[in-house]
């Protein structure tokens, strides 16, 4: 009785240990890394490593590939919300942006029948279909229009989107006027696009492409067309851009180049970092709302970190930047710490073969130093792949320099299919 009574307590706890193992064997994955993680030298991005780990357990797990090629630790740490990136805005602050939407399903919201014609058009509401109905009678120049209380500056650029179906007509336009008065719906187009066809539609209009330099309204027009027309789901955006005079961290870098985007935070206003080829950003706020002061050195936070924050992490980063090793360390340090759990795993660096001797070396005691920080968290990679070395001579050469077999890879950094499911492995055998 004693025996089962001092067993039964190391047994719940050994239970207990394997059942959290497995609960965070099925949780879902960020691969954090760099072109080795986008599967650059696979035969198609199914047999990158996260996608064929993916597959390795029952159900299939969800691993999201989050690599970008050529990126540094920091870099990669920027991306997951280790790293902070702080930026300054030209103008010190993020332009007011206008915005409105019409689904028209409790009126007309401000709509109504241009009055520059005579007899005017009629307009009304749908209500139950959520529709705006123009009825063209054939009057030059009749149609629908709303004052929006606000004016366009010259060069301002507007998005729209909406569902329109043009009852049959040949021809439609629709775009923005500059009004003389909220009351009396008339004036001339500041920008505007015709339709042929109905369905749904989105574009942007830059306002002064017409004949006036601003817009106060908007304004769908039949022409001399005789067919009923119906507007519904209407969006109006302003685009509004502030140019990053400075930045802490460019992580809108691919394989040397300044390319993409990213969705983020900045101040608590959400919007869009967008780089030119230049590598010069400019934020693209997502959301009217008024202007905001923006101090220099402000946070700017990724969407990539928060939207996988809970997921377990698999960091596979330094293999950019192994020749500063104490700042690879330093950033997953940083990767690690901003984690707010446990689960995760860090990947050793591999050596290429175009690297020099002093390089496999430094490297190697990179490796050393992340496995011993790391301990039961480290997956020694380059092992793995080594194991599974061939008996060709060339494999035998890459053992005896430190590197990964050629076997096992496309080029001299970069790992071929069967390298990649290696990978794989031996992140699941790692059970986190």
């Amino acid at each position: 009785m004693i025996g089962l009574g001092t067993s039964t307590p190391r047994l719940a706890t050994g239970q207990a240990a394997r059942l959290r193992r497995q609960t965070a064997a099925r949780m879902p994955v960020a691969t954090w890394g760099d072109s080795l993680t986008v599967g650059a030298g696979a035969s198609a991005p199914s047999a990158a490593f996260p996608a064929v780990a993916s597959g390795l357990r029952s159900p299939v797990r969800d691993i999201a590939n989050l690599g970008i090629g050529g990126q540094t630790s920091t870099q990669i740490a920027a991306r997951q919300g280790g790293v902070p990136i702080a930026v300054s805005l030209a103008t010190g602050s993020i332009p007011g942006q206008f915005g409105a939407a019409w689904n028209f399903s409790q009126g007309l919201g401000g709509w109504a029948s241009r009055l520059a014609t005579n007899p005017p058009a009629e307009v009304y509401a749908d209500t139950e279909n959520g529709q705006l109905v123009l009825v063209g009678i054939g009057t030059s120049g009749s149609g629908a229009q709303v004052w929006l209380d606000h004016t366009f500056a010259a060069g301002s650029i507007v998005e729209f989107s909406f569902d329109i179906d043009i009852g049959g007509a040949p021809w439609c336009e629709i775009g923005l006027v500059k009004a003389s008065n909220p009351t009396h719906f008339s004036g001339n187009w500041s920008a505007s696009k015709g339709f042929s066809s109905g369905g749904h539609k989105s574009f942007t209009l830059v306002v002064g492409s017409g004949a006036e330099q601003t817009a106060n309204s908007l304004l769908l027009m039949s022409h001399t067309r005789v067919a009923t027309y119906r507007l519904s789901n209407l969006v109006v955006r302003e685009v509004v851009s502030s140019a990053v005079s400075a930045k802490s961290v460019n992580i809108l870098m691919n394989s040397g180049n300044y390319s993409g985007s990213v969705a983020g935070n900045l101040l608590g206003v959400g919007g869009t970092m967008r780089t030119d080829a230049g590598g010069n950003w400019t934020f693209e706020r997502a959301a009217p709302g008024a202007a905001v002061a923006v101090p220099d050195g402000t946070r700017f936070v990724p969407a990539s970190a928060t939207d996988n924050a809970t997921r377990t992490a698999w960091i596979w980063a330094g293999r950019g930047n192994y020749t500063e090793p104490a700042q690879v360390m330093v950033d997953i340090a940083a990767m690690v710490a901003s984690l707010g759990h446990s689960r995760y795993l860090v990947a050793a660096i591999l050596p290429s073969a175009a690297d020099t001797a002093a390089g496999v070396s430094t490297i190697a005691a990179l490796n050393a130093n992340l496995a011993a920080l790391y301990r039961t968290h480290f997956v020694d990679l380059l092992g793995a792949l080594q194991a599974h070395a061939g008996g060709t001579p060339g494999d035998i050469a890459d053992l005896a320099a430190g590197i990964v077999p050629r076997s096992l890879r496309s080029d001299a950094i970069h790992l071929n299919d069967a390298g990649y499911a290696i990978v794989a492995a031996a992140f699941t055998a790692a059970g986190i």
